[in-house]
């Protein structure tokens, strides 16, 4: 990220010399004033830097446990995850997990923003369903994500309460996601891009000559290609992985040999294609975005980020091309005869055509409100899917009786495109459920955690397991941990909410998964094996948190699920994935604004496609 990375902090820039000058001067200041005089100043002083130390201490909610030593720091608990991130290379998320397990507590409370109040945690899957589907009267969406995303989407309907106007605003990408749109409109334009990985990773296989090479980057460019393809229509000629493709493809004998002249372990490193502005433009804003994660003040940070040079520069390239497309757009609507839109940015522009008519305004084809929607869909559309797509690949490479399994399960399933040399085409894929493949997209789901936490603000003074919430409090549950990926904790039923009570008897919640092997990635705990040997993909066999619950759950959940259809199947078909080295081939993560893979390196063996 150009720029960005070399910057001092805020801090360091500002703040401190500030204080600098100040203290220096109350020094000179102090200097002048008789000698009993300043013996009285400083006492006091003294007392009021003692007040001023324990009002900036965290203060904590009574009853919910904490740990002590960051209660009595200033900076709460962010010297302890530091120090948790260096010995263990975790993340800001494997913390929280681990204040969960030194407590042994479901609730527990963190101390993360300095001066702010103090996080709650919930480590229970049945007490956070209840708290995002059947207490949303009580809970609302935080203000954390879209204090992330303010500086790129200022007006997306992500920073809005659950009102009227969220609805309001909703209601103009409302049916993007719907089966129809999403099959006929989305499906072959991502079965498009995903070829074309498939093909780059075709040529970059035959030259690696089964030497390992990286491949998170080249999934995080098919997905902004398939988001940003699927936003604008057939008619979007701009790309990330083609460039690539063609500087693959540039590579003359003496090039791929000295790419090889490695030890054959020793991942391949190839050469980059020089992106389009306005590609280069939607990565930089989106990498922004991994820059802010974990600021205590984000609203200043932004305003210091986008001030830098790079950031106007893609800002500026970014507004240009989306105004454009929807002047474009705009002449597309106003001149059909009634076809149904082809892309995402047509279908909301006929939106707020047919939105403005019933309200008897004028359309406001270029409002702020517009352009962020348009973004949003690009942006919040490819960082997670590639995220989760990037553990997949790993998963699959490191279980090959299951990535075997799976690839019968699809040559079983599209047994013409099998007997015919070919791969399944997209009305194919998407008009059949493979049980194994849909098990194997949800246990990635479970297992990556791609989105860390899933965070409400109770609006009440409250309580979740017996522990008092007061109005105001975020409470947290993370994607990952107890009852998910780590044993449930056992809970006392009396602490549980009356509506939790009622859903666990209707047996709306799904039941906790078995305590042996519950961290360990296996697609067959989601499917259920009939008398006839058939099996039946459950989605819900076991708690899983991937996309949130409720009205504030992912708007692109389905979206996800089609492009991971489409992608894994035409990998599995195409490949065979071995596993890499235990060096390259590391669990541990890195968080980005999704919680991304540290290594993701893939080993190809390509696949004939005939019978």
């Amino acid at each position: 990220m150009a720029n960005v990375s070399e910057s001092q902090p805020i801090w360091e820039e500002y703040v401190e010399p500030i204080l600098e000058r100040y203290v220096n001067n109350v020094v000179q200041r102090v200097s002048t004033i008789p000698l009993g005089v300043a013996v009285a100043v400083v006492l006091g002083s003294g007392l009021l830097l003692k007040l001023l130390h324990w009002f900036l201490l965290p203060k904590p909610i009574p009853g919910i446990p904490y740990i002590e030593a960051s209660a009595r720091s200033i900076l709460g608990d962010i010297p302890a995850m530091v120090e948790h991130i260096k010995a263990t290379d975790g993340t800001f998320v494997t913390y929280l997990r681990s204040v969960m397990d030194r407590l042994n507590s479901p609730v527990v409370q963190v101390f993360m923003f300095p001066f702010g109040k103090p996080l709650v945690l919930l480590g229970d899957f049945a007490e956070a369903q209840d708290m995002l589907i059947r207490r949303e009267q009580e809970f609302e969406r935080s203000a954390t994500l879209g204090d992330l995303l303010i500086g790129i989407l200022p007006s997306h309907h992500v920073h809005l309460p659950t009102n009227q106007q969220w609805k309001a605003q909703r209601l103009l990408v409302r049916d993007l996601m719907t089966p129809s749109f999403l099959h006929n409109v989305a499906g072959p334009v991502l079965y498009n891009t995903a070829s074309d990985l498939i093909e780059l990773w075709r040529a970059k296989a035959r030259i690696a000559d089964g030497r390992p090479f990286d491949a998170h980057e080249d999934i995080y460019h098919f997905a902004l290609d398939a988001m940003s393809g699927f936003t604008f229509g057939h008619g979007f000629d701009y790309s990330t992985v083609k460039p690539t493709s063609d500087a693959i493809h540039a590579l003359d004998a003496a090039a791929q040999k000295a790419l090889k002249s490695g030890a054959k372990e020793r991942p391949i490193s190839f050469p980059h294609g020089k992106l389009p502005d306005v590609m280069w433009a939607f990565i930089e804003l989106t990498e922004l975005v991994a820059y802010l994660l974990g600021n205590p003040f984000p609203h200043l940070t932004w305003a210091y980020v986008l001030r830098k040079p790079a950031s106007r520069k893609a800002y500026k390239i970014k507004e240009k091309y989306i105004r454009g497309e929807l002047k474009s757009a705009v002449k597309r609507v106003s001149e059909s005869n009634g076809e149904k839109p082809t892309s995402a940015v047509d279908y909301i522009i006929s939106r707020e055509k047919s939105l403005s008519e019933k309200a008897g305004r004028k359309p406001d084809y270029f409002s702020r409100v517009i352009v962020d929607e348009v973004f949003g869909i690009v942006y919040t559309g490819h960082e997670t899917t590639s995220t989760m797509l990037s553990w997949a690949v790993k998963f699959l490479a490191d279980n090959p009786k299951a990535q075997s399994t799976l690839r019968e399960a699809l040559y079983s399933q599209f047994a013409d495109a099998r007997a015919a040399g070919r791969p399944p085409t997209v009305e194919e894929i998407t008009s059949k459920q493979v049980p194994w493949l849909e098990a194997t997209i949800e246990e990635s789901l479970r297992c990556s955690a791609t989105a860390p936490t899933i965070d409400r603000m109770a609006l009440v003074d409250t309580q979740i397991l017996g522990y008092r919430i007061p109005k105001g409090t975020v409470v947290s549950q993370p994607c990952s941990g107890p009852s998910i990926t780590a044993p449930a904790f056992e809970i006392d039923e009396a602490l549980r909410s009356p509506t939790s009570l009622v859903a666990r008897r209707q047996g709306v919640v799904p039941p906790n998964w078995n305590r042996e092997g519950i961290s360990l990635w296996n697609p067959e705990r989601w499917l259920v094996k009939h008398a006839d040997g058939q099996l039946e993909f459950n989605p819900k066999a076991g708690p899983q948190v991937a996309f949130g619950l409720g009205t504030r759950g992912c708007y692109g959940k389905r979206l996800t699920y089609v492009e991971s259809r489409i992608l894994l199947t035409l990998l599995v078909w195409n490949f065979e994935l071995l596993q890499c080295a235990p060096e390259i081939s590391r669990y541990t993560a890195k968080m980005t604004t999704a919680n991304a893979p540290r290594d993701c390196f893939i080993h190809l063996r390509e696949l004939g496609n005939t019978s």
